[in-house]
């Protein structure tokens, strides 16, 4: 048995999760049930961010301040999340389970902050930075939109003198890209924009922030920026894995995450894996889109602009959301569509379906084989295999459509009407249950 390290994305404790989530979790989903179907071992921990700014407003919202009360209630806010995913069929490692605040990740990050020092890596200095008037805090170059906002406020932000930590990133910019360039991007094109933006990139990053609610830098009053810890995902769930802090770890096989971050999430997780491994943090990258309303917004947990995601969940079961989800091509973003949602449905149900009319032939003598069938079958079964070893798992799930509906059900079990087939029938949906499983819930 071997082992598959997924570096799975921390929900922020932001709001409630949406549709969007469900969306883009089931796309990294679908990689860790194929990966299980082949018999290897799976890390892959249920994990969530509660070390950022925006979990700090929610919770404020409700009246906590206090850092201990903050940490509490999200917790207790992240067996909300935990319950959804488990209700969509996302099932997480939850032996081993973290969150961006605890014991193994606070040790974890003051790690990277010596080794850091220690490398030269990581300055102190009194210099211009930019400074976010409503959250009252430093913000990174790699954090602003487009336009030049600050992405948690929508302001732009000011320029302010004082003193911070920062990373060495414009000395290194060169051994930067020729990471970005080892790893598998999926699909090519997010690579170019990081490219493009590591080019026009002006600053190193900023990674102090002036809040109380944060890991401490060592005696400073100034926190960790969040991505500070999160550019640790990899290190902190393999110090899970193993049960002690460390940074020494294995590439990991897959990164899965949204479009949005790339500048930040993917581009420190990067940078850090150079700094202490000197080696990159994943084989592959998949980036995944957003869900997104008629009228072309992003949904999101602060604006709570979608439906309650347990109605989807109530009312197209995970078969439903799953093959909506998978779908739609790797990366593009996505209006929500109820229709393909009922189709996912109607094809688990007619799996089933399939499944008790052979059954019935076989109860009732309808027996006979027909070995064409079956090896038709298996040059299917091989294109959805390897499809689904080059994570297309739109393309696979295409294929198992097709498959069953058309072919398998349209005109095979048409054709077992008239002539006795049923052996082969029934040698093939054995066959295909395991692989059909990794992408639907069946009935054993």
């Amino acid at each position: 048995m071997e082992k598959y390290y997924i570096d799975v994305p921390p929900p922020t404790i932001s709001g409630k999760l949406h549709i969007g989530h469900l969306y883009s979790y089931s796309q990294g989903d679908i990689i860790a049930r194929y990966q299980k179907h082949l018999g290897n071992e799976i890390i892959y921990p249920f994990c969530f961010d509660n070390n950022g700014i925006p979990t700090y407003k929610l919770a404020s919202k409700n009246g906590l301040y206090k850092p201990e009360d903050i940490l509490k209630f999200s917790i207790e806010k992240s067996k909300d999340y935990k319950e959804i995913f488990n209700r969509s069929g996302i099932n997480f490692n939850g032996d081993k389970s973290y969150n961006t605040y605890d014991k193994i990740s606070q040790e974890v990050c003051l790690l990277s902050f010596y080794d850091l020092l220690k490398k030269k890596l990581l300055y102190k200095k009194e210099t211009d930075y930019l400074y976010c008037p409503i959250t009252k805090c430093s913000v990174a170059e790699s954090e602003l939109t487009e336009d030049g906002l600050y992405e948690r406020s929508g302001v732009k932000p000011i320029i302010k003198n004082g003193i911070g930590y920062f990373i060495d990133i414009m000395n290194h910019k060169e051994k930067i890209i020729e990471l970005i360039n080892k790893i598998e991007w999926k699909p090519e094109k997010f690579k170019k924009r990081l490219m493009i933006w590591m080019k026009e990139i002006k600053y190193d990053w900023c990674i102090s922030r002036e809040r109380h609610f944060g890991i401490q830098i060592p005696n400073e009053e100034m926190t960790f920026d969040t991505w500070f810890i999160s550019s640790l995902t990899p290190q902190i769930t393999y110090s899970n894995y193993i049960g002690k802090a460390t940074l020494d770890i294995p590439i990991f096989d897959l990164r899965y995450q949204s479009h949005d971050i790339i500048r930040t999430w993917a581009l420190f997780t990067i940078i850090k894996s150079l700094y202490h491994n000197n080696q990159e943090p994943w084989k592959t990258i998949l980036i995944t889109g957003h869900a997104i309303s008629n009228d072309g917004d992003k949904f999101s947990k602060t604006k709570g602009n979608s439906k309650d995601v347990k109605y989807y969940i109530d009312k197209f079961g995970e078969n439903g959301i799953r093959y909506w989800s998978l779908k739609n091509s790797i990366g593009n973003d996505t209006i929500v569509d109820e229709e393909m949602m009922k189709m996912g449905w109607k094809i688990k149900n007619k799996f089933e379906n399939a499944k008790k009319f052979i059954q019935y032939q076989i109860d009732n003598n309808f027996h006979g084989e027909n070995e064409e069938y079956y090896l038709k079958y298996i040059e299917v079964k091989d294109e959805i295999i390897k499809e689904m070893n080059c994570l297309n798992y739109d393309k696979s799930i295409n294929l198992i459509y097709e498959f069953l509906w058309k072919t398998f059900c349209d005109k095979w079990i048409e054709q077992s009407k008239k002539e006795s087939i049923c052996f082969t029938l029934n040698k093939i949906i054995i066959d295909f249950q395991p692989l059909f499983s990794v992408f639907f819930n069946v009935n054993n």
